[in-house]
């Protein structure tokens, strides 16, 4: 008879059914949780959403960033240019009028009058170093300061290339002024020339007026307009390069250097970030080209603007920053929000794993909260008609079993009764086999009795051997039973059932059962064999009278060495302290508890 397959693969010990899937199965409370896996999912989710987002933004706005600094800074470097230009224009002015002058012009005035009007010129503006006035020949007639004078000066291109007009001379250093004229800097003395011939009345040259300008002009003029620079540009420097790129103003470390290839922003416009050569920091910067003012034809300058790109993207960083914090605080609450439904999810799920664990065990199915997702509901529907199905299926199968087991009572009593008439009749000695039969029929209804109550899905190895040797067991503690809990197939059962008795009916008659002092141990374990697990029982008799191997061989001997399956066969020992029975049979779970 097969039981309920549900709760047969339930019942601890119990064999799994034949065709039956194998059945996978993990430690309980093993992998993570749904609320772990759906907080950590989201959370991870908008980490990475926000990161995406910040690294796009960033992108998006350090282009536009590079665009609008680039913008601003090329307007400083418009600005500085067009004072450059401008500033240069007054002084290209200056020494025209200066020019002009009939003091200066007359070869007949006094050397004096001509010192002190050089004198004003170079007193309307501070950066002039010197004011000369020079003659036809080259040689200078008189100075504002009175130095040089007398001193031919026919070979500098002031003075050649203003014969035709005004001149503008690009930066230098001193050559004759620069020991004679005390500075206040280390830095050496550097000059721009600007000058203008002089003409009689009659319009011939009669000379050059000369002024000697300090480049401490564009570099007061430079530091002036950086320090007007606020918020985010201020810490701008300005660079000054001549027309063939040497840096005229700039970083000691550039200097008089002409810049290396692709370190001018010039060459790339607006906007230009990259390294320079003085300190290898990143820069943005951008350039402006002088050129020129009126009349004044510029000398080519190119002015560039540079700021820290750290500094002149700050706003970028703090955008990205701002960003990031503000995604991990959503990543956050989206983590915190997902573990708190993830934990109204999970409570019902576990409601329906603990109802689906008792459904399994063969017990009424518990009451389930209503889930708050469809998918628990169904589960929870399903779980439910499972549950009537089985309840339904085991009221049938236990009016077939007891039907059943009311028609195998029956029929055993029927052969009880047909074997009281077949032996009635043939004399005294046929009251023996008859009383031996009669006990084998009863021990095999014990045995029956056992399995209808188990569901015919196994039987307990200690109930087995209780229910066996309880005919022969006198009250004294004379047969000592020990081992673990072990479920046998119904098969199984009947075989050891019948074995047990035969060994105890033997012990009885003429082992140690038969006399006082006489003992019996029956033990049973988990054994590992060749083949898969087995289960090794012994019958052990100490104290009775000496034995012996029968002359003849009956059917309970015959029972006895054919053993308990076809695992093996037992062994049989009649030792002079007593009888010694071992066999074993395969079975299909281990322990799972003392006896």
């Amino acid at each position: 008879m097969q039981g309920n397959p549900e709760l047969t693969a339930a019942m601890p010990g119990a064999p799994p059914q034949a065709g039956a899937a194998p059945v996978v199965t993990w430690p309980a409370g093993s992998g993570p949780s749904i609320r772990a896996v759906l907080a950590l999912s989201l959370a991870g989710i908008a980490l990475a959403a926000t990161i995406a987002l910040a690294a796009f933004v960033t992108r998006y706005a350090t282009g536009r960033m590079e665009a609008e600094v680039g913008t601003q800074l090329a307007e400083v470097a418009g600005h500085m240019a067009s004072n450059l230009d401008q500033g240069m224009f007054e002084r290209w002015r200056d020494i025209q009028i200066a020019a002009s002058l009939d003091t200066l012009r007359s070869p007949s005035g006094a050397l004096a009058d001509k010192r002190a009007v050089l004198r004003s010129i170079q007193e309307t503006y501070s950066n002039y170093s010197i004011v000369g006035l020079i003659d036809a020949s080259g040689r200078v007639v008189a100075t504002s300061l009175g130095l040089l004078e007398g001193v031919d000066v026919s070979g500098r291109s002031y003075f050649s290339d203003s014969r035709n007009g005004p001149y503008v001379g690009d930066l230098h250093d001193a050559v004759l002024l620069a020991k004679q004229l005390p500075r206040q800097s280390r830095e050496p003395l550097r000059l721009l020339d600007v000058a203008a011939p002089v003409r009689d009345g009659a319009g011939n040259f009669a000379g050059v007026v000369v002024a000697h300008l300090d480049w401490t002009w564009a570099r007061e003029l430079a530091s002036g307009l950086a320090r007007s620079l606020r918020g985010h540009r201020a810490g701008s420097e300005i660079i000054i390069l001549g027309k063939d790129g040497t840096v005229l103003l700039g970083p000691e470390a550039l200097r008089g250097k002409p810049l290396p290839p692709g370190s001018d922003a010039a060459e790339a416009g607006v906007g230009r970030i990259g390294a320079w050569p003085d300190d290898g920091k990143v820069y943005l910067s951008a350039t402006a080209a002088t050129a020129g003012y009126r009349d004044y034809p510029g000398l080519g300058w190119r002015v560039v603007v540079r700021q820290d790109a750290v500094r002149a993207l700050a706003s970028v960083d703090e955008l990205r920053r701002g960003i990031l914090a503000a995604g991990g605080l959503v990543s956050l609450i989206a983590g915190l929000a997902a573990w708190l439904l993830a934990g109204r999810i999970a409570r019902p799920m576990r409601n329906l794993a603990s109802a689906a664990e008792a459904l399994g065990r063969g017990e009424p199915l518990p009451p389930i909260a209503d889930p708050i997702v469809r998918e628990g509901r169904c589960i929870a529907d399903a779980l439910a008609g499972a549950s009537d199905g089985i309840r339904r299926r085991d009221a049938t199968q236990r009016l077939l079993i007891d039907e059943l087991n009311h028609r195998v009572k029956n029929t055993l009593a029927t052969v009880q009764s047909m074997a009281v008439q077949s032996f009635r009749g043939i004399g005294e000695e046929a009251a023996h086999p008859r009383r031996t039969f009669e006990a084998r029929l009863l021990a095999l209804s014990a045995t029956h009795n056992i399995l209808t109550q188990e569901g015919w899905h196994g039987a307990d190895v200690g109930t087995l051997s209780a229910e066996a040797v309880r005919p022969f067991d006198d009250g004294r503690g004379r047969i000592v039973r020990s081992g673990p809990t072990v479920y046998l197939r119904p098969q199984q059962a009947l075989a050891l059932s019948l074995a047990l008795h035969e060994l105890a009916t033997n012990a009885t008659k003429h082992g140690a059962l038969s006399v006082d002092a006489g003992r019996v141990e029956v033990t049973w374990a988990i054994t590992e064999a060749e083949g898969g697990t087995a289960l090794t029982v012994s019958w052990i008799e100490r104290n009775g009278p000496a034995v012996r191997a029968p002359a003849r061989s009956g059917f309970g001997t015959r029972l006895l060495r054919r053993g308990l399956d076809d695992h093996a066969g037992p062994e049989i020992a009649f030792a002079p302290e007593g009888l010694r029975y071992v066999a074993s049979l395969r079975i299909d779970m281990p322990s799972h508890g003392a006896s």
